[in-house]
């Protein structure tokens, strides 16, 4: 009995306990990278481009045909016999009567069964099947280059709701620390007006600025909220379920120089490897429209087998024909030539996007560059503020409870202090994202 009272009361506090979900900014990342729908298309993109190479290759080997026919029914068309002769009279002793005594012939020239075995193997086309299944390979590692873009940019995307939720509860917690000081402030307040020692006016201006910071709390809570909301539909948890971070904003400098920065963009960026693929892609697609100009050969051989009854196929009639073909465009009213000079105009315009990509690119990496380096110098500066405004808020509080300073000076202290803090926060909250920005700027995975 008892042990059934303690399980029904123990019962709501593990349904809770499963509804709360630790995660750390790497495990956020490979859930999202397990359940994003669009990583999965791009997961299949590249198994598209995969079965785009195996038929690349497979036209290259030879093709196999195997067919069968049967005839179910059939109207003989008859023919005139030019052996008729008017007035005679059939004898079947003899058959040569009955051919001359009919005017029409019913002739069946086709056979009931028939089987045909086909093989065609090209001999040579011009390079359009080795340049075919060179473009289909560099389809295939494109669209690989493409699904790790994408994969990083999601992670970028989390590292910023993982670092910005970190952010806000932080936030909360500063602004509740704000906050508890006011009523503080305000409780001392009391006790010295009781004593005489304040006006009434500086009791209402302690009790005005108490409440004067409770919508900051309140914001900063819905932050939170909010935050968190936005990493479950990221992550793809359920709304009910409490997410506890694991990791924490800390500040830990590195050595960053913006010339080797900029030299390992240009080697590691997923773009810029993609815009290599194309400019490879474009060269063979040159090359690819002047095969059109080469004719085309095949090597094909057939074999039949046919008769009228499949109880007999060992005496069927054979036949088979071994052939080599050739084809070839004499004329097309210019379609090769304009085709080529497409393609040249293709390439040349892959060349132009390649050289704005790059100049691009060397900005983007230095955008992030300075942020960082705006970032670190913000952080070193609001470190020592936020020391100083810690000790002036610990001094301004004995001194307002000793009467050696008004409400006003002692207010003006405690907002300094909130200020000084999520000044802090927010210059670390900027390094932070700053780094991942240069990772992601000289193309690092973002991602294990």
């Amino acid at each position: 009995m008892y042990k059934r009272i303690f399980i029904l009361f123990l019962l709501p506090w593990l349904i809770l306990a499963q509804n709360v979900q630790r995660l750390s900014m790497e495990q956020s990342i490979q859930m999202a990278l397990d359940r994003n729908p669009n990583i999965k298309i791009a997961e299949e993109k590249v198994n598209d481009a995969q079965q785009s190479v195996y038929q690349a290759i497979g036209s290259a080997l030879p093709s196999v045909s195997l067919q069968g026919s049967q005839i179910l029914d059939e109207i003989v068309r008859p023919i005139d016999n030019f052996f008729y002769v008017p007035g005679v009279v059939p004898d079947p002793l003899n058959p040569i009567t009955f051919l001359m005594s009919n005017p029409t012939l019913e002739m069946d020239f086709t056979n009931d069964y028939q089987m045909d075995l086909q093989v065609s193997q090209p001999l040579f086309t011009g390079g359009k099947i080795v340049l075919g299944t060179l473009m289909a390979r560099k389809g295939l590692n494109l669209i690989q280059s493409q699904y790790k873009q994408e994969k990083n940019s999601l992670s970028f995307n989390v590292i910023q709701a993982y670092l910005g939720m970190l952010v806000t509860r932080e936030f909360l917690a500063v602004a509740e620390e704000g906050y508890n000081t006011a009523q503080e402030f305000y409780e001392i307040s009391k006790l010295l007006y009781q004593q005489g020692m304040i006006s009434k006016l500086d009791l209402l201006q302690a009790e005005v600025q108490a409440a004067n910071l409770l919508p900051q709390k309140t914001q900063a809570e819905n932050g939170v909220t909010m935050a968190a909301a936005s990493i479950r539909m990221m992550l793809g948890i359920d709304s009910h379920t409490e997410i506890i971070l694991t990791d924490v904003m800390s500040y830990n400098p590195g050595e960053y120089d913006l010339d080797n920065l900029k030299a390992k963009a240009l080697m590691n960026r997923s773009e810029l490897q993609q815009m290599e693929i194309t400019r490879s892609l474009s060269s063979l697609g040159v090359n690819m429209a002047r095969t059109d100009f080469l004719p085309m050969v095949a090597l094909s051989w057939s074999y039949s087998k046919f008769g009228d009854n499949l109880d007999q196929m060992a005496d069927w009639e054979k036949s088979n024909m071994l052939a080599v073909g050739l084809s070839y465009n004499l004329f097309n009213g210019g379609v090769r030539y304009s085709k080529v000079r497409q393609a040249k105009i293709a390439q040349r315009q892959v060349e132009y996007g390649y050289d704005a990509l790059k100049d691009a690119i060397l900005l983007d990496v230095e955008q992030a560059y300075l942020r960082l380096m705006e970032a670190e110098k913000n952080i070193l500066s609001q470190q020592k503020t936020v020391g100083q405004a810690e000790e002036a808020a610990r001094l301004a509080k004995i001194q307002y409870r000793e009467g050696t300073i008004t409400n006003l000076q002692a207010n003006q202290v405690q907002i300094n202090m909130t200020a000084a803090k999520a000044n802090y926060l927010q210059a670390l909250f900027n390094y932070t994202l700053a780094e991942a920005s240069i990772r992601k700027a000289v193309g690092d995975s973002l991602y294990q």
